[in-house]
């Protein structure tokens, strides 16, 4: 099967991309926020238009000052990210505001990805009038190809961004198998996105010591080894006690992990070896099986036990139930079981 082109949106922080990501994959994927920085990992989706598939990166707001920033570390990881997305992408959306017209931060972001100009579409997003249109003329000095007028919300001329992002891409009969989903779950800073790095080989997910630093739930498309056909991973937002959830963007990383549990087909239980099983695993566990979801527990970094066994985890008998399921000890850091981790996934699917 031919390679499936890939088209990557970024722009500054609130100019629509993730609306836009939303609008093109025709459903609601990205987490969408007024907040600045809502978006942190690279997230995917495919996308058919005119018979003609390709991979969507909906990436994090391209910042020209970190000055101020509370989370730098997390903020830093997410601009590698975006320098990740461009190299590997086919076309690159380059998203800005119509209702605040080309920036001086347009304008330093232009200059930073001139080295892909020939990829390069300018799109003057949030054109609700033909008064915005005429802004068109800005973009066009900014030495890209030719800009489009359109609006994420309405759907305005989306059909007409589709065909310039599709022109140059063939026609791909696309393998319709069924694809079976595995949803990484667990608390936050237990290794999950280490994990769906190192099962997907990509570096989609971002890795930060950080409490919180997933948002959406990032998701990719792979072969395993000694499996026809593709599965899909999904790495979610990490899950805390009640009380310490956040209302706002943190609630919906959550909301979006559960939906990922109800349409994953394996849960993939990451438990934290050294500070052991704890309720907020049982629960996890127990939200999966009571769904029908084929259940692998993956106790990570056993390199920091003694003996490096899986009985050494505190409270590991204690909830029996989810030792009754598929549980193995890892350690993402070094690999340790890395190649078993995956035979069992590929058996469960």
């Amino acid at each position: 099967m031919s390679k499936i082109p890939t088209v990557a949106i970024i722009g500054r922080p609130n100019v629509g991309k993730s609306t836009l990501f939303n609008r093109l994959i025709g459903k609601r994927q990205a987490i969408i926020a007024k907040e600045a920085g809502t978006t942190r990992d690279t997230v995917s989706g495919e996308v058919v238009w005119d018979n003609k598939p390709f991979v969507l990166f909906d990436t994090a707001g391209v910042i020209t000052d970190f000055y101020g920033f509370k989370e730098q570390e997390i903020e830093e990881k997410a601009q590698e990210k975006i320098s990740d997305a461009l190299e590997l992408a086919d076309v690159i959306l380059f998203v800005m505001d119509a209702k605040q017209g080309v920036t001086a931060e347009d304008k330093v972001i232009a200059n930073k990805i001139r080295k892909y100009s020939t990829k390069v579409i300018p799109v003057l997003n949030k054109s609700d009038s033909e008064r915005e249109e005429k802004l068109i003329v800005e973009l066009n000095e900014l030495g890209f190809k030719e800009g489009i007028a359109i609006s994420s919300i309405t759907g305005r001329r989306t059909g007409d961004l589709l065909d310039r992002v599709t022109q140059n891409f063939k026609e791909i009969e696309v393998a319709r198998d069924e694809i079976k989903k595995i949803a990484i779950v667990g608390r936050p800073n237990v290794g999950k996105s280490t994990l769906f790095n190192l099962i997907t080989k990509s570096s989609l997910a971002i890795v930060s010591r950080i409490a919180g630093t997933t948002r959406d739930a990032v998701r990719l498309k792979i072969k395993l080894p000694n499996r026809e056909g593709t599965v899909e991973v999904i790495d979610t937002a990490g899950f805390r006690k009640r009380g310490k959830i956040q209302v706002g963007i943190e609630k919906f990383s959550v909301l979006r992990a559960i939906e990922s549990i109800y349409s994953s087909d394996v849960v993939l239980l990451v438990v934290d070896g050294k500070e052991g099983f704890t309720r907020i695993d049982a629960h996890l566990a127990q939200l999966a099986l009571s769904n029908g979801k084929k259940l692998l527990v993956a106790i990570n970094k056993i390199d920091l036990l003694k003996n490096r066994l899986i009985t050494e985890v505190p409270e590991f008998s204690r909830f029996k139930f989810i030792l009754k399921n598929q549980v193995i000890g890892i350690s993402a850091k070094t690999k340790e079981n890395l190649p078993k981790l995956v035979e069992q996934i590929v058996e469960l699917t």
